[in-house]
């Protein structure tokens, strides 16, 4: 395990920016969320590649800029719009194999306040199943974010997520379930057998994202359950500019919680 960062906590700088503040901090790992449709096409891809390897940085996973939309581009009953979203899906998978990325980041469906029936729900799991399908194609896990505003933010719709779509892996966020008012635990006991990949940050009473160090979450016991369940993945900083007023605070975040990866 290490602790790596992405590149939204940088939002908006330009994205080909970000690496080499990224690497002077000493990070290794990254995940790159893409801002908008021209960084996953050429010329540019290449671009991020070369510059990427430069500075010896590994791209764990991708974040798409679509998240907002995931619901309407690849779960509707709109077909056509169905078949574009998985084009633009498969674009992604095509960017993250590129960039030797292992994991996709997945928000899904925004919260609407409905139930599905049991057909509309099998349509689902099936818009799922093929993702997946498509993600392994290119050598990628598509792995389910909770996240306070979409359905993810449930812990039994993860678990019907989970029992549902075998295939499906799993990013754990600390804020968005302090923001779902939900205790961690919650999510983390549904996914953990199939966990890939974590955004960590802190909250306190009053706010619900800062950096790791500065709140009141019990990094104690998480890091001792990601090693007691034999967590193989990485732990990446996600905050905002707004969550800090200089670079030495990222750092000395990243440098607080690898106190705790130590053998």
């Amino acid at each position: 395990m290490q602790i790596g960062i992405s590149t939204a906590c940088f939002y908006p700088q330009p994205l080909e920016s970000t690496f080499s503040k990224i690497a002077d901090m000493g990070f290794k790992n990254i995940e790159i969320f893409f801002n908008t449709e021209s960084e996953i096409k050429e010329p540019f891809l290449t671009e991020i590649k070369n510059t990427v390897n430069e500075y010896n940085l590994n791209v764990i996973s991708v974040h798409p800029y679509t998240s907002l939309m995931e619901g309407m581009l690849l779960f509707s009953n709109y077909e056509r719009r169905t078949k574009d979203g998985f084009e633009q899906y498969k674009r992604y998978f095509e960017a993250a194999q590129k960039l030797g990325a292992k994991y996709l980041t997945f928000h899904g469906e925004k919260e609407t306040g409905t139930t599905d029936n049991q057909e509309v729900w099998q349509r689902k799991v099936e818009s799922y199943k093929r993702l997946c399908k498509m993600g392994d194609e290119h050598s990628v896990i598509v792995a389910q974010e909770n996240v306070a505003w979409c359905k993810s933010a449930n812990p039994e719709y993860l678990k019907r997520l989970y029992n549902d779509v075998p295939e499906l892996c799993y990013t754990f966020d600390i804020k968005q379930a302090k923001r779902a008012e939900h205790d961690w635990l919650e999510y983390y006991d549904i996914i953990k057998n199939r966990l890939k990949n974590i955004h960590i940050n802190d909250f306190n009473e009053e706010k619900s994202c800062m950096l790791a160090g500065k709140g009141i979450f019990d990094y104690d016991k998480l890091f001792n359950m990601l090693k007691k369940d034999g967590y193989s993945g990485d732990a990446l900083i996600e905050v905002y500019t707004s969550d800090y007023a200089d670079y030495s605070e990222l750092k000395a975040s990243a440098d607080f919680l690898r106190q705790y990866i130590k053998p």
